[in-house]
């Protein structure tokens, strides 16, 4: 009898401690903001790995629908507690490298208006990077404050197959499909080419996406799509229109920095998937639609350009906006977040913009990104779409006055 009371007394302060510890996981919220938690911190706890999300679409001719390379980073409570958390996901054609500035990468510009000019030269990207990590961009920010960290890397780049359109459309489903797999959609595979299925069963389905530039672009992309599960997306610098990025009233525009860039040079730059395919995406995207549809001798918006410009698609988008650009960046222009966030706002869709005085890239104060994607992927009531819509930073140190 006593042998069973001790059994019962251990059995008890074992089911106690383990509800205390389950406590301990959840994430921490102060001032509508999630904290570092220190049962998340800890680096070498995380559980890291890759898999590949089927898609939709067949862009490198094979026959097979194209699969993108996607790592995760999580804390390991969503292992050994079966804790759900939010997704923090970032996707970008970068991750692998690019051709660099390689000599005759870009358009040569100097000869007579009307002239055609020399042509350029195509380069090969060295693809690099190793599995199961793709980038470790915004892991130490997300991770410790209980999200999960996903990352992927565009079609044609790195491991993820299809190819590089700059802006076509499957540029835009490619992070549909893996939102759809974060939300429970069964088109998760442990290969690229294998039937072995793996699903996100430690995300709760609430998915946000930030990233700069190009980075930042295909958030907007995402959202086009009117994917379920994408909450919230935080762009910074994005390029909303490849026809105002390089061309202006008709004329080629060179972007800041860039002189000779044209959208068939960053395609070769970030050309960086299947060295086997490259000739097939080459002979049908760069030298195919990109040859025909740029058209650098008219400057013309056409239906090519049409189709990379997401203010054309903004009618499907519900994500909450969060965008940040500097009134300096002569790269992307500022104008291409100001034409977004007007018409996400004039669509009741919650929205706030961000502007500083800074050159490209520059994103909002980490403070109120937090609570962006505290308020839509958490759930936490912090009032954040109650706050001034729009910010105008007049100094360095993020001080600035509201609309």
């Amino acid at each position: 009898m006593k042998t069973t009371r001790i059994l019962s007394l251990i059995c008890l302060y074992f089911l106690i401690g383990t509800q205390f510890l389950a406590a301990q996981v959840k994430p921490v919220f102060e001032n509508g903001e999630a904290q570092v938690h220190p049962l998340f911190k800890d680096s070498s706890s995380w559980i890291r790995h890759d898999l590949w999300v089927e898609t939709t679409f067949d862009t490198d001719g094979d026959g097979k629908k194209d699969r993108m390379h996607v790592a995760v980073t999580r804390p390991k409570q969503t292992e050994s507690d079966s804790l759900k958390l939010p997704v923090v996901y970032a996707s970008s054609p970068y991750y692998a490298g690019t051709a660099g500035m390689a000599p005759g990468l870009f358009w040569d510009v100097k000869h007579e208006l009307g002239a055609a000019g020399p042509a350029r030269t195509h380069v090969e990207v060295q693809r690099k990077g190793s599995r199961p990590i793709i980038s470790d961009d915004e892991i130490m920010l997300w991770v410790p404050r209980g999200y999960i960290v996903v990352h992927s890397s565009s079609p044609g780049t790195g491991l993820s197959q299809g190819s590089p359109t700059v802006g076509g459309e499957n540029e835009s489903l490619a992070p549909k499909a893996v939102i759809e797999w974060l939300t429970g959609k069964d088109n998760g595979f442990t290969t690229p080419d294998g039937n072995e299925k793996v699903k996100a069963f430690w995300s709760t389905g609430k998915v946000g996406m930030t990233g700069t530039s190009y980075n930042g672009t295909l958030p907007l992309a995402a959202a086009t799509t009117g994917v379920q599960g994408l909450e919230a997306i935080i762009p910074i610098a994005p390029n909303t229109s490849y026809y105002h990025y390089y061309r202006s009233n008709g004329l080629v525009r060179s972007p800041g920095g860039y002189l000779g860039e044209d959208i068939d040079v960053l395609y070769d730059f970030i050309h960086s998937g299947d060295e086997a395919k490259r000739a097939y995406n080459n002979k049908t995207v760069r030298d195919s639609e990109m040859a025909k549809g740029m058209d650098r001798a008219t400057g013309d918006y056409n239906d090519f350009w049409a189709g990379r410009d997401y203010l054309n698609k903004i009618e499907n988008m519900q994500a909450a906006l969060l965008m940040s650009h500097g009134f300096n960046d002569w790269n992307v222009m500022p104008e291409h977040s100001y034409r977004i966030y007007d018409a996400v706002r004039s669509a009741g869709i919650s929205s706030m913009i961000y502007y500083h005085q800074g050159g490209h890239g520059g994103p909002p104060p980490f403070s109120m990104m937090n609570r962006w994607f505290t308020r839509y992927l958490h759930g936490v009531e912090n009032g954040v779409e109650n706050e001034p819509r729009a910010w105008i930073v007049r100094t360095t140190r993020n001080i600035g006055y509201f609309i």
